[in-house]
């Protein structure tokens, strides 16, 4: 029927429909520029802690290759203290943990490796952190909490890594058998990404052989879950 309307007709019309929608049409638009304005203000913020905890991480770097442990641990800390959000604050901490553990402050930097393992937002790198703290467990003479640490199943491409330090505990703690499991496992998911298996095979070489009449073990045993 609009076609039979006068122009007056359909102005007053149009003046009564703003009247009635008008408070609902500039809220819309009220909520979508604060939405566009957050989300662009919210990676210009990502974007802008990247790069200032990316530029504090290469000083990190740069302080390490100099051996300047202080310089190392103040950057280090900045970075988990100010941009703990970010995947540098992660990477920091494993780097420190490297640097107390050549210090021999293995407490030091199992609190690191703990730290990145629980907080750190990329799987990865907490794969990673847990890989070292057991190794780091290992090293202070507690086996048993080096396995408990790696109990987790799904390790993705960790897993031979993981089952060698598993055997590395599992022979530190006399399970010879359970070890050699360990370290087979291991060799059979190696690749050239892990480094050179050369010492792996000789650790499994230089295990005991099996009593004579005693079953080989060939499967390493289920990690608790």
């Amino acid at each position: 029927m609009d076609e039979y309307l006068s122009d007056d007709e359909r102005l007053e019309m149009a003046k009564k429909w703003w009247k009635e929608n008008y408070r609902s049409i500039l809220l819309g638009a009220l909520i979508a520029v604060v939405l566009v304005g957050g989300w662009r203000y919210w990676q210009y913020r990502t974007q802008s802690r990247n790069e200032a905890a990316s530029a504090l991480f290469t000083d990190l770097e740069t302080a390490m290759q100099k051996h300047d442990q202080a310089g190392a641990l103040k950057l280090g800390g900045q970075i988990m203290d100010q941009y703990d959000d970010t995947a540098y604050a992660a990477q920091a901490a494993l780097n420190l943990a490297q640097l107390q553990v050549n210090a021999g402050k293995l407490p030091e930097a199992e609190k690191l490796l703990q730290g990145a393992m629980d907080h750190g937002n990329d799987p990865g790198l907490r794969l990673l952190a847990r890989l070292r703290l057991a190794r780091v467990q290992l090293a202070a003479g507690d086996a048993k909490a080096a396995l408990d640490t790696l109990k987790d199943k799904d390790v993705s491409g960790f897993a031979p890594l993981y089952d060698e330090v598993r055997g590395d505990a599992e022979a530190k703690l006399g399970d010879n058998d359970q070890a050699r499991s360990y370290y087979k496992q291991a060799l059979a998911g190696w690749n050239d990404q892990m480094g050179d298996s050369n010492t792996l095979q000789m650790k499994l070489d230089s295990l005991p052989a099996p009593a004579a009449g005693a079953p080989a073990a060939t499967t390493a045993k289920a990690p608790k879950p």
